[in-house]
């Protein structure tokens, strides 16, 4: 078995440089469009003629968006009439396991939400549901973990209980985003909501990688140039778990 190593711990000269910049509220470079200015609106999200409002109109599927888009046309005054083939809530709920204890849970869809997505929070904070820190390796609940490769085991409390190797294929990672992703200047763009600057940058990366493999743009990478790094990157993963089933095996 495997458990991923925490996101790679940034210096404190490069934490500092991010604390004086905003918050990432945006998510994804390729649609920075701002949802929660277009949520607060005044306004609402639009209007329909009064002659209009009772009418029924069809929303296919009772996921998340689904149950979101019946809400926002019955604020408008219209019917939302939803046709759900299995259950409403989708892929996004928690369930049980017959005979187990009730805190034994599976998610049967996404597990974790980044406060980026300020849209999500929105709907979150209106119907008051209840959110918590997700337990990754060495989180204040999940304060120790076990990385397991070829044999070899290792307990950790910390980052630095880790073997250097390890700190070392994290610093690859975040030299290879830096040299082949133009990351910081990404994450700057982002923070400050300069949509123009994320267009040039994110054209750019498309142009340059839009046929280019995840794996491709690993070994092009001068941080992994060792393939121990990169069989390791890949088997373990660096706060966001093993990419194997990105890599040719």
């Amino acid at each position: 078995m495997t458990s991923t190593v925490p996101t790679a711990v940034h210096d404190q000269q490069e934490e500092r440089a991010l604390d004086a910049l905003p918050p990432v509220t945006m998510f994804g470079p390729d649609f920075p469009y701002a949802y929660d200015d277009y949520l607060a609106h005044p306004a609402g999200l639009g209007q329909i003629p009064a002659t209009e409002h009772g009418g029924e109109v069809a929303v296919v599927g009772g996921g998340l968006s689904g149950v979101v888009t019946a809400y926002e046309l019955m604020k408008m005054g219209l019917r939302p009439v939803v046709y759900e083939a299995d259950r409403i809530g989708g892929r996004l709920r928690t369930v049980g396991f017959d005979g187990c204890d009730d805190s034994l849970t599976a998610e049967m869809g996404a597990m974790r939400f980044p406060p980026s997505s300020t849209a999500l929070q929105h709907y979150i904070d209106l119907v008051g549901l209840k959110t918590r820190p997700f337990p990754n390796p060495l989180a204040p609940d999940t304060p120790s973990t076990v990385v397991d490769l070829k044999g070899e085991s290792h307990y950790a409390r910390t980052i630095d209980d880790l073997p250097p190797v390890y700190r070392e294929v994290a610093d690859a990672w975040s030299a290879c985003l830096e040299e082949g992703a133009d990351f910081s200047d990404m994450n700057r763009a982002i923070r400050e909501r300069d949509v123009p600057r994320i267009r040039e940058i994110w054209s750019r990366l498309v142009e340059k990688l839009d046929n280019q493999t995840f794996y491709g743009f690993l070994c092009d990478s001068t941080a992994f140039t060792s393939f121990r790094h990169r069989e390791i990157f890949g088997q373990v993963g660096f706060g966001t778990g093993g990419w194997d089933t990105d890599f040719p095996n």
